[in-house]
């Protein structure tokens, strides 16, 4: 079943209840899910809701944002999120984190967010981005609670198919700074 904007309203209003992502922040628990998109598709049966057309997903100060977007449902909470891009481009994460950690930054043309461990995998043309630090290449999977990343480039693509970091200096304290 394929439902317009118009007639979305009422279906969405329940998924806005349903808790979300174990997020960085504590209060972005506790805020609804923002679904905005052209189509959706809704199977509450089977825990499926797929929204298409330049798709923006939000829940407190996290942001997800791709062509289409696959939202997986078990007993009214969300156990996993995929984003997908298209020829026009990337799907997109970013969340803040708590502290002075900044923005987490991730894009990739499958983005696979699976709730329940806290992972996120970025596939194909991936990226991900904190504080000025970046982390490029085929794959990335990066664990959001325990702050981990594994990178992998393309075998036999020469220079351009190898991970590429770049680690940002530490910042050294001003005098007028107080520790």
């Amino acid at each position: 079943m394929t439902i317009y904007l118009p007639r979305m309203k009422a279906l969405i209003a329940g998924l806005l209840l349903v808790p979300f992502m174990a997020m960085a922040l504590p209060t972005d628990r506790q805020q609804p899910i923002k679904i905005n998109s052209d189509a959706a598709d809704i199977d509450n049966k089977k825990g499926v809701s797929v929204y298409r057309g330049d798709v923006v997903m939000t829940q407190g100060t996290t942001r997800i944002t791709g062509d289409i977007i696959t939202i997986y449902t078990k007993g009214r909470e969300v156990t996993k999120v995929i984003a997908q891009g298209n020829n026009k481009g990337r799907a997109y994460y970013e969340e803040l984190q708590p502290g002075e950690q900044g923005t987490v930054q991730a894009w990739g043309y499958t983005i696979r967010y699976d709730v329940n461990s806290d992972q996120i995998e970025l596939i194909k043309n991936a990226q991900l981005s904190q504080k000025g630090d970046t982390f490029k290449g085929e794959k990335i999977n990066y664990n959001l609670a325990q702050q981990t990343v594994n990178a992998k480039g393309t075998p036999n693509q020469g220079e351009s198919g190898r991970v590429q970091m770049v680690i940002q200096p530490k910042q050294k304290q001003s005098p007028d700074a107080k520790p």
